[in-house]
């Protein structure tokens, strides 16, 4: 995003206000900062398929225990625990019980290849309790996704960590050898907050709680590392965000703990930009192991109509960020959404809602040749609207600038709300 102050903070309200960008619901936990001692990872979950033509799920581990659900032969299981030649699972619905182990064949992705592989990152947000959005595309797509990124976790300017662990995605991604990186924000009710995150960053003892909260965080949980989603930063802290970098990945790195952060995306170093100004590519670079380039925005709900991210703007942003990080460190981010401007702001939309104003009133979508990006207009009671988004062939286009500068992988902005075909665009392209 680009422009002063007032339209930065104007679309970081609209971006966690509407549902399409959603946020934490659920009860949170407050995650103690006291330093851990990191265990051994046990073995589970385990990624399962219904060996047999069908399998019945029981209450306990024996024979005789009460059937609960059924699974057909070829269904996806997460084997979280075994016990006395029997599995317990969770199935694709939800249904968690116990199978014999003769009847479910099993799988796991070594660490070490997980590593190597191309990064397809996913953003899971559940907009209200147990929204089935994130989780279904997660299901359909294991053989794809290899990175999940959960929206769950907030830091308050004291340096607290709380949130909501979410299991079921967490067991499915790891059941398939996908790796889990926890989200840590800093929303305060319905915004980034500017004041929470400066008074944080700007406190070496916030920032000592937040590290070890964090720390301890990924540790009892599980995760594979941490994503940073600092948002609307202060420009004046741009040395205490390097300094928290330094620190979590001096206290993360010793326990082979991945850091990693969703950074803003930028052509040219505007120091004063309150949406990236605070963000030193070069200072910040030899801190981090992976960093998702937010390359979408380049219009945004309070500004100007116009492509979500053109492919000349989002080629410029890789080279600009080719110059502080190494390729291998770079993520390209992937928006899955658009946004209908009418009246002088933009609505966001997901793909589904697209398609719905597209049959509603009879449009035929119109392909822009140098932004390589689908946009259309309509009228609604009287008003002229102007529709830009993204779709599986725009994002073709930008997964082969991954090829074309060897980057690391893409990040999927966010799950349930793209257009289905992409993942086909991605297994084609990348896997």
């Amino acid at each position: 995003m680009q422009g002063n102050l007032l339209t930065t903070l104007i679309a970081l309200i609209f971006y966690i206000t509407t549902g399409l960008f959603g946020g934490n619901s659920g009860q949170s936990e407050v995650i103690p900062a006291q330093p851990v001692d990191i265990g051994q990872n046990s073995k589970y979950p385990l990624s399962g398929i219904v060996a047999s033509q069908q399998v019945n799920i029981r209450n306990d581990s024996q024979s005789g225990g009460e059937v609960i659900g059924s699974a057909a032969k070829g269904a996806h299981l997460v084997i979280i625990d075994e016990k006395n030649g029997w599995y317990r699972v969770q199935t694709e619905n939800g249904t968690e019980g116990w199978v014999a182990k003769w009847m479910v064949s099993t799988k796991k992705l070594p660490s070490g290849q997980r590593d190597k592989q191309t990064m397809i990152a996913g953003y899971y947000v559940e907009n209200y309790q147990n929204d089935p959005a994130g989780q279904t595309v997660l299901t359909k797509n294991l053989g794809s996704i290899n990175t999940v990124i959960p929206f769950s976790y907030k830091v308050d300017q004291y340096g607290a960590i709380s949130g909501r662990h979410y299991s079921n995605p967490f067991n499915l991604a790891k059941s398939s050898g996908a790796q889990v990186l926890a989200l840590v924000n800093n929303i305060q009710g319905s915004n980034f907050s500017s004041n929470t995150i400066h008074k944080m960053l700007s406190n070496a003892s916030a920032r000592s709680r937040a590290v070890n909260g964090i720390l301890r965080l990924l540790v009892e949980k599980g995760y594979r590392g941490v994503n940073i989603d600092f948002e609307n930063v202060p420009a004046r802290d741009r040395a205490y965000l390097t300094a928290f970098f330094r620190e979590l990945a001096a206290a993360l790195r010793p326990r082979n703990l991945l850091v990693t952060a969703s950074i803003p995306a930028k052509t040219y170093d505007d120091r004063s930009s309150a949406h990236s100004g605070a963000y030193d590519y070069q200072a910040i670079a030899p801190y981090l192991d992976q960093v998702m380039i937010m390359t979408y925005d380049e219009h945004y709900a309070g500004g100007a109509p116009g492509p979500v991210a053109s492919l000349p703007w989002v080629e410029k942003v890789v080279k600009y960020a080719l110059q502080s990080f190494p390729a291998q460190k770079i993520v390209l981010g992937l928006a899955a959404y658009g946004y209908d401007w009418g009246l002088g702001s933009g609505k966001a939309l997901h793909f589904n809602g697209i398609q719905n104003l597209i049959r509603k009133h009879n449009l035929v979508p119109k392909w822009h040749a140098e932004y390589k990006v689908p946009y259309f207009t309509y009228k609604s009671w009287g008003v002229t609207h102007q529709v830009w988004y993204e779709n599986s062939y725009s994002a073709s286009y930008k997964v082969d600038l991954v090829k074309k500068y060897g980057l690391k992988g893409i990040a999927v902005w966010r799950l349930g709300y793209e257009d289905p075909n992409i993942w086909s665009v991605l297994r084609q392209k990348l896997l």
